[in-house]
């Protein structure tokens, strides 16, 4: 063969070694590396609409809501068994769990007794517990196990699940007519020392993964129903009771609407209604409450362990509230240490309770209560004071007190009360006199109270239309305050001293309008007290 010939043969053989060559080389040398791809189709994530409410600190404030596909999964279709005597914890988590596969939409608890233990909702979930609906809830605590994460009077711990439970889910709701039932009394006995050892767990902050408990020895109650991380949470309409403890507990969640709720857990102990913790536009609306402990309730964390999450609650609306039975009507605390701000409470009616408005923190707790608006609460009777600030809580149970809390820019007027022991005690602190600051009370009328109003220890205090009638004296005790004004709001009861002023800290005092032009209604001053400091124009 020529040596022509064989170039021709040649050339079109190296041309195809290369070409296999390049294959080769490009699939073993990079085969770590992606071929371009279109992108993959995303779907559109629903419109959610929004609430909007007008308030003081935002014009309107919105709150995201719910929006579910309409599907529907029945629990009987996995196999519940309505009487009360059957386990059915199956049958709910089997129907949530394909619900869920769907894309969400409706899990339906038809009428009749419903025996379960804990429910562990998803995203995109509704559980619509229909009228005649009753879920009762098993009182083994073994059922609520293994441990999950949560959140013990402000400090994070791992214990039994609540009855209810949601962790990192959105979109989620319970609703109907139905009713929850806790069987709480199988739990009271809990805690005991158990309460001792988290919050030393807490102070010495051990990891949050060494703070198990979940057993007979060291087991805590659970809260009835918790949402922790969770995005547009919905409850309306059902009723709830005889929870093992806080019976509605957000935790570090936002986007919450409660409208249309009854929850009776009283006399349960601890079973407060609903406490906001860390958690963020909250709006609680047309709801009855007859409670163990505080109707509703704002918290964000205890001492260190508060401190190191420091998530504020904030951005939240109580509106339209009955109250036949609790501890407070409305209470702030005492485990604040991550701040509460932005709160409006307006319209409540309150049969019987402790406190009507109370805020409590110490000097380990801490934290700051501001922006605070109280309108509009009708008490019959209370046990203990129509408002209350104490900045000295659960003092001798504290070990330091480098926190001092701040009670500031709070806003309370048109509140009545037909009956109480105490009338309004403003517990300031000695070693920081600001620790109650910038506070107007206004159109305030209590008619019957076994004491008048005292203030200690606070600044920059108005106060407007203030009506007492005590059945001891004196009817206004000012101790130690400075840049205060008491305006139009004269004593009315005779036989008893009308303003009794003390405290060599006591400055800038003016009372005005008052009708001093009685002798007995003349202000009274403890020996020591610089008189020139108050100011009387009438």
């Amino acid at each position: 063969m020529s040596l022509d010939s064989q170039r021709k043969l040649f050339f079109p053989f190296l041309i195809i070694l290369l070409i296999a060559g390049n294959l080769f080389w490009a699939t073993e040398t990079h085969r770590d590396i992606a071929l371009p791809r279109e992108n993959p189709t995303v779907a559109t994530p629903p419109e959610y609409p929004q609430t909007s409410i007008s308030t003081p600190f935002a014009d309107p404030l919105k709150i995201s809501e719910t929006k579910f596909p309409d599907h529907s999964c029945n629990i009987s279709d996995y196999g519940a068994t309505a009487g009360g005597k059957i386990d059915n914890t199956e049958s709910f988590s089997k129907a949530i769990s394909d619900c869920a596969k769907l894309g969400g939409g409706k899990v339906v608890v038809s009428a009749g007794n419903w025996l379960t233990g804990p429910i562990k909702l998803a995203s995109n979930i509704n559980l619509e517990i229909q009228e005649g609906a009753n879920v009762i809830f098993s009182d083994d605590p073994e059922k609520y196990l293994p441990p999950v994460f949560s959140r013990f009077e402000g400090i994070e711990y791992y214990n039994y699940s609540p009855l209810i439970y949601a962790n990192n889910a959105e979109n989620i709701a319970i609703t109907g007519a139905g009713t929850l039932n806790g069987q709480g009394q199988a739990w009271w006995n809990f805690n005991g020392v158990s309460i001792g050892k988290v919050y030393s767990m807490g102070e010495k902050n051990l990891p949050v993964d060494q703070r198990i408990f979940g057993t007979v020895k060291d087991g805590l109650r659970p809260s009835f129903i918790e949402f922790v991380n969770c995005n547009r949470i919905f409850i309306s309409g059902i009723s709830i009771l005889k929870g093992p403890m806080w019976t509605i507990h957000p935790i570090y969640s936002q986007n919450i609407i409660i409208r249309g709720i009854n929850i009776d857990t009283a006399p349960g102990p601890s079973t407060d209604g609903v406490v906001i913790d860390s958690s963020n536009h909250v709006l609680v609306d047309n709801a009855t409450f007859a409670t163990g402990d505080d109707a509703i309730v704002i918290k964000s964390g205890r001492d260190n362990d508060g401190r190191r999450i420091n998530i504020p609650s904030e951005n939240i609306v109580l509106q339209n509230i009955a109250v036949t039975d609790a501890h407070g009507a409305i209470a702030i605390g005492s485990e604040m240490s991550g701040n509460v701000k932005n709160v409006l409470a307006q319209n409540f009616t309150v049969k019987n309770a402790q406190y009507g408005f109370r805020i409590k923190s110490n000097q380990q707790r801490g934290g700051t209560a501001e922006n605070i608006w109280v309108k509009n609460l009708q008490i019959n009777s209370l046990s203990e004071a129509v408002i209350e600030f104490d900045t000295y809580y659960e003092r001798t149970n504290t070990f330091y007190r480098d926190f001092p809390p701040t009670f500031q820019n709070i806003h309370i007027e048109d509140v009545s009360c037909r009956n109480t022991k105490n009338s309004i005690t403003l517990l300031g602190l000695k070693e920081n006199p600001s620790a109650i600051n910038h506070l107007d009370l206004k159109n305030i009328a209590i008619i019957k109270a076994r004491s008048g109003m005292k203030i200690s220890n606070a600044q920059n205090v108005n106060i407007e239309n203030l009506k007492i009638i005590p059945k001891y004296g004196p009817i206004y005790t000012i101790e130690d305050s400075q840049d205060m004004t008491v305006f139009d709001s004269p004593c009315e009861k005779s036989g008893l001293t009308c303003f009794y002023l003390t405290g060599q800290n006591l400055k800038n005092i003016l009372l005005n309008k008052n009708d001093f032009n009685q002798k007995e209604k003349t202000p009274t001053f403890d020996v020591g007290t610089d008189t020139t400091q108050v100011r009387i124009q009438d």
